[in-house]
């Protein structure tokens, strides 16, 4: 491997990438990249952050392949092998580790998956491990970060880093479709098309039909309420470029909903778009490994089928439409009185409001930004993600209790167009189809005919004047 250092000529363009790779060098030094690569040859970067889970990163690492030759020539894919120390990670789970990290050698030496370059991270071994307390919020940073700093060594700073699971092999054509999507320079972060793969036992795929049912639901209010918001909080779909990586601050070190959050800060500081045909399978498997997530939503379902799981009711969006509105037609106002006619609205969104501070928070965007349209995109940078999950939580506790999905997408058959509606006495998975053509519909190709590497789901979608 060469060494990936880098001018001080090379990034004074980018001060911000500067900054954010001095501040992490430690973590650099404690867990150090290796591996047979150019780093000057690197077009993409794609990190993949593993804790026992040797099959399944081979099987991933395989499909990964499933791409052309120029795109897997161009693409360096950084493991980092993670656990905790004994005693506070499963000692087989560590003996997994460690013959990941011995076989993953061996296909190293062997250049088993060229033309795409390989490297990897040991956060698995002696003063290696991760520290008591983080997870795989660190382990993605660790290799985010090298990602960072190849990229910038490479002077490709618009090239993007992808983050990719273990257990969420990509359709093929991948890499593909996302270095097509990254050629437009002006690209800032971005999010592939997802689809759960359902396990064999009948609880638990009942359980995984529920989960997905319940993020494109949520995905598809968003959508409807005007949402910036409005895409799949998945760690294993999101991918930035260099450049947007330093300025949203990096990948924060959360033991659980690091790509929730690190996701809303790339929405706040640039555009988060769908990424076409580009297409990524993750595991519907049970898990105990995060307090939230697929994993636990698969363990800890309890309900007779995957219709009878509540939702948000869908008035907390319509809700969250007409305040948006609000917002926009009204810009000009004083926060006093915007507060006043959002209470007008509904009176749990004013009290809501009123105790994050609106008022003021509304008159230091008004003294700082003249221009209404940033004043506006400022707001949803302070009504953010977050604070939207928050009021729905409140409204739910209010007047707006959740509703079982069967009867809350009932309601939401109004907001979808008529080739995307079901009937109400499908099962659940048939209606989860349904969701699945409304949602991939943002990821369908944009030109036609379509590229060789848009894969067959995409190509199924009903055609879109």
């Amino acid at each position: 491997m060469k060494d990936h250092t880098f001018s001080q000529t090379a990034l004074a363009a980018y001060p911000t990438v500067k900054k954010y790779l001095a501040r992490q060098a430690p973590i650099y030094e404690r867990w150090p990249l290796t591996g047979r690569f150019d780093p000057d040859a690197a077009r993409a970067v794609v990190v993949i952050p593993a804790l026992a889970e040797r099959g399944l990163l081979f099987e991933t690492l395989a499909a990964l392949g499933n791409s052309g030759v120029d795109a897997q020539s161009g693409t360096l894919i950084i493991c980092v092998i993670n656990n905790h120390a004994a005693g506070l990670s499963r000692a087989e789970d560590i003996a997994d580790n460690q013959e990941t990290l011995r076989e993953f050698s061996g296909r190293l030496s062997e250049d088993r998956y060229r033309p795409m370059m390989l490297a990897v991270v040991d956060a698995s071994t002696n003063d290696r491990t991760l520290p008591a307390g983080e997870g795989v919020g660190l382990a993605r940073k660790i290799g985010l970060g090298h990602g960072l700093r190849v990229l910038a060594s490479a002077g490709r700073l618009n090239a993007p880093l992808i983050c990719l699971d273990a257990d969420s092999p990509p359709a093929p054509g991948y890499l593909d479709a996302i270095l097509a999507f990254y050629e437009d320079k002006t690209r800032w972060a971005g999010y592939a098309a997802y689809m759960h793969r359902f396990p064999p036992a009948s609880q638990e795929r009942e359980a995984i039909i529920a989960y997905e049912i319940y993020m494109r639901y949520h995905e598809i209010g968003l959508r409807h309420a005007g949402s910036p918001y409005a895409y799949p909080a998945l760690g294993s779909i999101v991918s930035c470029t260099g450049e947007a990586y330093a300025a949203c601050g990096g990948m924060n070190r959360r033991c659980a909903g690091e790509d929730f959050y690190f996701m809303q800060q790339l929405a706040k500081t640039g555009a988060m778009d769908a990424i076409p045909c580009a297409l990524v399978y993750p595991s519907g498997r049970a898990s105990c490994r995060t307090p939230f997530g697929t994993g636990h939503s698969v363990r800890a379902f309890e309900h007779p089928t995957a219709l009878d799981v509540p939702l948000y009711h869908p008035e907390c969006y319509e809700l969250l439409r007409k305040f948006f509105s609000l917002v926009r037609e009204n810009r000009e106002l004083n926060g006093i009185r915007v507060l006043e006619l959002s209470g007008d609205l509904y009176p749990e969104l004013g009290e809501y409001l009123h105790e994050r501070g609106f008022v003021k928070a509304w008159e230091g965007l008004r003294q700082r930004y003249r221009d209404s349209a940033q004043r506006l995109h400022q707001f949803h940078v302070w009504f953010d993600g977050l604070r939207t999950i928050q009021l729905i939580h409140r409204l739910r506790e209010s007047a707006l209790p959740d509703l079982p999905a069967r009867e809350a997408l009932s309601i939401m058959r109004a907001w979808l167009p008529e080739e995307m509606l079901w009937f109400a006495d499908m099962p659940g998975e048939a209606v989860l189809e349904a969701l699945r053509r409304s949602c991939l519909q943002r990821h369908g190709p944009h030109v036609c005919p379509a590229p060789d590497y848009c894969p067959d789901p995409f190509l199924r979608l009903p055609a879109t004047s």
